[in-house]
């Protein structure tokens, strides 16, 4: 469901959910302002959701016009010219960062998840249970964090490509008189490559959040099963 639609409920788990003010000359953000500060950046997603479709649109609506020119005129890059096609590259290398990041979870999945708050204690060979219960909420935090900061990474990433994008369009009404067939393919091709781009980062913004509950509760249960938080606490 769309935010102005009237069905539209927002889960809103209060654990899920943190913030934190590093300035103590700040007022820390309360339960209640974060609520709302999510309202607000979901009503902006939408906005954002919003133009991308304009745009989107409205280039495709450029593209009908100049077809049969550029068929006419033009040899066409075969898709399987992955040297010269231009979403080709785009898209190697996307595949490319995909496995970056799936190599860099591998190495960190294969690291020992509580070893930085361990060392934060001194890595000692017992805890006791104020100890335990302290390196749990560490590595609550510590997920939610970094949870909360990619996601932002993402959604700044978006915005970006999308500011961008109004401004090539701004640019091209301002030009679109007087433009050469060149110009005009060479906007066309801006767009596309942007639109995918963009097409792209949305899908990963969904997919992250979408997964963000059920890697927190992966995380509570490696936490609930974890033989070093319970009796007798031993660590090594």
């Amino acid at each position: 469901a769309s935010w102005n639609d009237k069905a539209f409920t927002i889960q809103w788990n209060e654990d899920l959910q943190d913030t934190y003010q590093a300035d103590e000359e700040f007022k820390q953000m309360s339960k209640r302002d974060l609520y709302y500060k999510m309202i607000k950046l979901i009503e902006q997603e939408e906005e954002v959701i919003k133009r991308v479709r304009k745009a989107e649109d409205e280039t495709r609506d450029l593209q009908s016009r100049r077809q049969q020119e550029e068929l006419s005129s033009d040899l066409e890059i075969s898709v399987y010219d992955i040297d010269r096609n231009d979403k080709s590259k785009i898209y190697r290398k996307l595949l490319q960062q995909k496995a970056d990041e799936e190599k860099r979870k591998k190495e960190i999945h294969d690291v020992d998840y509580l070893a930085p708050f361990l060392a934060a204690i001194g890595n000692p060979v017992r805890i006791n249970v104020q100890q335990a219960q302290q390196l749990r909420v560490a590595a609550q935090r510590d997920f939610k964090d970094r949870s909360i900061r990619k996601a932002n990474l993402m959604q700044a990433r978006f915005e970006s490509e999308i500011q961008e994008l109004i401004s090539k369009q701004q640019w091209y009404q301002k030009h679109q008189i007087g433009m050469s067939k060149e110009d005009e393919l060479e906007y066309q091709r801006l767009c596309q490559e942007a639109q995918f781009r963009l097409h792209i980062l949305e899908e990963r913004l969904k997919r992250h959040k979408e997964l963000a509950t059920e890697k927190y509760m992966q995380l509570e249960n490696k936490l609930n099963d974890d033989s070093r938080l319970k009796e007798p606490y031993t660590i090594r």
